[in-house]
Parts: structure tokens; C-alpha cells; sequence
């Protein structure tokens, strides 16, 4: 998304022109697309060695669709910057609170009840079609305190939900955008297909690296490595949110 951002907002650097007001829409969407066929990859390489836990993933992915589709049409009304300072500041406590953390060899139950999987989709769902993140930062937090997934489950079960809500908000943005007299050459909808095809290129080359090497890392290094990350993206949103207001 920083990348896309820059890209976008710099046409004299890109080449690319797009209007002023549909930059943030058409990252986002493009941004969607990219994380839609990754997510697939992803998943099918941890379902090869049994980590997605798809009993958690099928009923907050169908939340997560319904509210990634509504998402991608709010996102083209509403101001991103109170979202960015809210969604930012959630990720600086949570990951405050793995970095923090005990650890603990005792296992605790997944709460897999309506309330729980159905905030957790919606939120999934509703923040990856708002802020373009494929809402992969919103459920792995969600999936270690709400739903209370084993550790080596998370990064797994978080792309197989990501892989519907992406989908669902790349869908949304291609129809909502469509004909849209703003948009770059090579776009279908909001979706600017053709600046997606070449990063999709690497990020389906690199995803099974990440994949096989989160088989490979301890629960407490996982904890470590996901708090540092939540708290430094939190802050830059909440940095850049402040700015925006100012």
C-alpha cells in the first residue's frame, strides 16, 4: 500500500496518470487484486501440511465477503484518515500485548461462536476493503485473542480468510469503478491491472518462502516478530493520520 501510494501520487515517477480524488480507491483495489491470487498460493502451500484450520476460516470468511463488498463501496464516500488512526492505534496495543506476552504451554479451547466469528469476518472483511491491506493485520490479532488459534495456526488460517475477503473487495471495486472516466489505461473498475501484474509476479514467487519458513520459527519468536510489525505499522498510520488532520 506505501508503494502504491507513491506510485499513484507521483505520475511524473510512475507514468501514470490518475485523478486526483480516485488515487486512494485505485490503490486500494489494486492492492486487493495482488493479495487475492497471493493469499490462494499461500493457503494451498500450509494446507499441504495441515495448518489452516478451516473450521474457523469457512464461517468468518462468510461474514468477511459480505462485509469486504460493502467496504469497497464505503470506501469511495468515507474520509480514510479517522479509520487509519483508529485501525492504527489498535495495532500499536496489540502489538504491545504479543511483544509482552507470557509464554505459556497451556492451550486453550478455539471460541468459535457466531458472535465471535461473526465480528471477527465483518471486521476482517470491512478493514481490508477500507484501507486496501487484504485484512490480513486485522485477523491475526482477531485469531490469537478472540478466537484463540494455536500460534503455528495463525499466518495460515489468516490468508485463508484474507484469500475470500480479497476477492470479495477486488469484485466490488472492479464494478463500482467501471467506466469511470479517472481511471489509468489497463484498469478494469478501480482494479489498475496493468501496474498489478508485475509485483503479483514477485509476491507469488516469494510467498512460499514465507510460508516454509513460518513452519520453521518458534511460538515465541512468531509473537515477537508479529508485535514488532503491528507496532511499527501502527504508528506510521497513526503518524500519518495526525499529519493528514493537522
Amino acid at each position: 500500500m506505501p508503494f502504491l501510494y507513491f506510485f499513484y501520487g507521483h505520475p511524473a515517477f510512475s507514468g501514470v496518470a490518475v485523478a486526483p480524488h480516485l488515487e486512494a480507491s485505485v490503490a486500494h483495489a489494486t492492492s486487493l487484486f495482488i493479495i487475492m491470487p497471493t493469499a490462494v498460493v499461500g493457503t494451498l502451500t500450509y494446507a499441504k501440511v495441515q495448518l489452516v484450520s478451516w473450521s474457523a476460516v469457512l464461517p468468518i470468511a462468510l461474514f468477511s465477503v459480505i462485509a469486504a463488498a460493502l467496504g469497497a463501496q464505503l470506501a469511495l464516500l468515507l474520509p480514510p484518515e479517522i479509520l487509519k488512526l483508529v485501525f492504527g492505534t489498535f495495532l500499536i496495543f496489540t502489538g504491545a500485548q504479543l511483544v509482552g506476552r507470557k509464554s505459556t504451554s497451556e492451550v486453550k479451547p478455539m471460541r468459535l461462536t457466531l458472535p465471535v466469528t461473526a465480528f471477527t469476518g465483518v471486521m476482517v472483511g470491512l478493514l481490508s476493503a477500507l484501507l486496501g491491506v487484504g485484512g490480513g493485520l486485522v485477523a491475526i490479532p482477531m485469531l490469537i485473542y478472540l478466537v484463540r488459534l494455536d500460534m503455528p495456526r495463525i499466518a495460515a488460517t489468516s490468508l485463508a480468510v484474507v484469500m475470500f475477503a480479497a476477492a470479495a473487495g477486488t469484485v466490488s471495486y472492479a464494478i463500482n469503478g467501471f467506466g469511470d472516466p479517472g481511471l489509468p489505461r489497463g484498469s478494469i473498475g478501480y482494479v489498475h491491472v496493468t501496474a498489478a501484474l508485475p509485483i503479483l509476479l514477485g509476491s507469488l514467487l516469494s510467498v512460499r518462502w514465507g510460508a516454509r519458513a513460518n513452519q520453521k520459527v518458534n511460538r515465541r519468536t512468531l509473537r515477537l516478530a508479529f508485535g514488532v510489525l503491528f507496532a511499527l505499522i501502527g504508528a506510521r498510520l497513526v503518524a500519518n493520520s495526525v499529519m493528514a488532520l493537522a
